[in-house]
């Protein structure tokens, strides 16, 4: 049974959500995992070298790549204004994430502040978008010197 074509963008755009915070997440670890293999970063050939030979440094460009196609299939069907508030709940992930896999430790703040985050884009989806603001005329009066 073939799926109505409503619903084929809506669950894309989905798995293309799903695809990027799980991409950003990888993306920001494999990073994470490359700077503790390289150590201190001096801009010397041999600390570029050393960053150069980190496996961890290609999964992360690879996942700004793959991250790069889930954003455009995201924009390609979302509003800018709405979608890119709504990738802050990347930084929600990366605590999470940061806590279960590096055991660091997550304070006070920071959770009320993942909570905010996660409350004002539920809020975003429940607002009522208004329209863009209207165009001005093609042909627009400008006042002369004896007007």
């Amino acid at each position: 049974m073939k799926t109505p074509a409503r619903q084929r963008p809506r669950k894309l755009l989905l798995l293309a959500w799903i695809a990027l915070v799980a991409v950003e997440v990888v993306t920001q670890l494999a990073f994470k995992f490359s700077g503790s293999h390289t150590g201190a970063f001096d801009f010397s050939a041999h600390a570029f070298a050393l960053a150069v030979t980190s496996p961890w440094l290609w999964v992360a460009l690879g996942g700004y790549c793959a991250g790069f196609v889930a954003w455009m299939l995201i924009l390609r069907d979302s509003d800018l204004s709405r979608a890119f508030p709504a990738s802050a709940i990347v930084f929600v992930a990366i605590m999470l994430t940061s806590w279960l896999v590096l055991r660091e430790p997550i304070g006070a703040l920071q959770l009320i502040g993942a909570v905010v985050i996660v409350a004002g884009i539920l809020q975003m989806g429940r607002e009522r978008p208004i329209g863009p603001p209207q165009a001005a005329p093609a042909v627009m009066h400008l006042p002369t010197a004896t007007e």
